[in-house]
């Protein structure tokens, strides 16, 4: 077991079970990031120049063909108080 393991699993027994819960999280969250192809190295090459993933645009065009894109009538408003 390598020294971040003990560490963290001593600090984990420190923990109470809520912020063990939420420090488990950050690593599980960080190991998933460190496993996706590089990391942000693989972020930074799946998104264009403005952030949006690569092919968003082209996999969701037209989705809504063929829906109504109404908005539904307004509420009737809410009665206020006589001054």
């Amino acid at each position: 077991m390598s020294a971040v393991c003990l560490d963290l699993e001593q600090t984990l027994n420190r923990l109470d079970p809520h912020a063990a819960a939420a420090l488990e999280r950050l690593v599980r969250d960080a190991l998933v990031l460190a496993k996706s192809r590089n990391g942000s190295a693989a972020l930074k090459a799946a998104t264009d120049a403005r952030g949006w993933p690569v092919g968003y645009f082209e996999s969701t065009a037209g989705s809504f063909a063929g829906e109504p894109l109404e908005a539904p009538a307004d509420p009737p408003a809410e009665p206020l108080a006589q001054w």
